[in-house]
């Protein structure tokens, strides 16, 4: 009598079975690993959260395209998820030199905010505003400070920690590339990737780090690779990590990256 053994089946088994570990070990740690929705830029936002639903108990909804929540900020309630947002780049810049501008932005903020307090989500990120030319610095430089006060007052009587994200070396148009910034009562966003590119990521470390952007790169440019495929000695962070009750968002291009990451996390046993 033969026996046959369908491959492809064993295989897709054994992915599952690999990915629910993965998933129980996340959801037992004092901390959540999340993900960005970014991963899955090119699906609706309802897709896009139940493939994070699979892999995660926590999401952060990176608020363009598809997933614009000020289009549509119904969706989030049908998902079993813990959220945190991140504003949208588009047509923001809270360090304009414009005044206008500058107010345009912290009324979209102030909208954001609104939504979170919606879909309970206790973090909104905020990138810190950008230049045009390097005689504006200073005056951005201004602006800037003037609207982490407006911040303050946005999240007066909430639960929702506005935090901002330090920038990468990429683009020399950005401000708050280097751990030189008084963010007030504010919360810092550490992109650990950012800093890799800027060099800086021990300073940065030092920072009261209110939520975590995790991805990967060589130090020349922001690549958002996996956990492991670039030189960020994570393993010399685990304490960091681990002590900071903070989200740690996996924040990657793909979902193949985010996977990726995931298995690293376990393996480097980073809660």
């Amino acid at each position: 009598m033969q026996y046959f053994i369908n491959i492809t089946g064993f295989r897709s088994m054994m992915i599952q079975t690999q990915t629910e570990i993965i998933i129980n070990y996340l959801s037992n740690t004092v901390s959540m690993i999340g993900i960005s929705s970014y991963a899955f830029h090119d699906l609706p936002l309802s897709e896009a959260l139940e493939n994070i639903e699979k892999l995660s108990k926590g999401a952060e909804i990176f608020s363009e395209g598809f997933h614009d929540l000020l289009k549509d900020s119904e969706t989030p309630y049908s998902y079993n998820l813990e959220y945190t947002v991140h504003a949208p780049n588009t047509d923001l810049n809270i360090g304009s030199i414009r005044e206008p501008m500058r107010k345009a932005g912290m009324e979209l903020i102030q909208g954001m905010v609104d939504i979170c307090s919606q879909i309970d989500a206790r973090v909104l990120v905020v990138h810190p505003g950008y230049f045009t030319y390097s005689c504006d610095i200073p005056d951005a430089r201004v602006s800037l400070k003037k609207s982490l006060l407006e911040l303050e007052k946005i999240t007066d009587g909430t639960d929702i920690k506005i935090c901002v994200e330090n920038m990468p070396s990429d683009w020399n148009c950005f401000l708050f590339q280097y751990p030189d910034l008084d963010l007030g009562n504010n919360g810092f966003a550490l992109d650990v990737g950012h800093a890799n590119t800027t060099q800086t990521l021990d300073k940065f470390l030092e920072y009261n780090i209110s939520h975590f952007h995790i991805h990967d790169n060589t130090g020349k440019s922001d690549e958002h690779l996996w956990v492991g495929a670039g030189n960020i000695d994570f393993k010399g962070m685990k304490d960091v990590l681990k002590k900071n009750s903070g989200m740690k968002v996996l924040e990657h291009r793909s979902r193949d990256y985010v996977e990726k990451s995931l298995k690293a996390i376990k393996d480097l046993d980073i809660k």
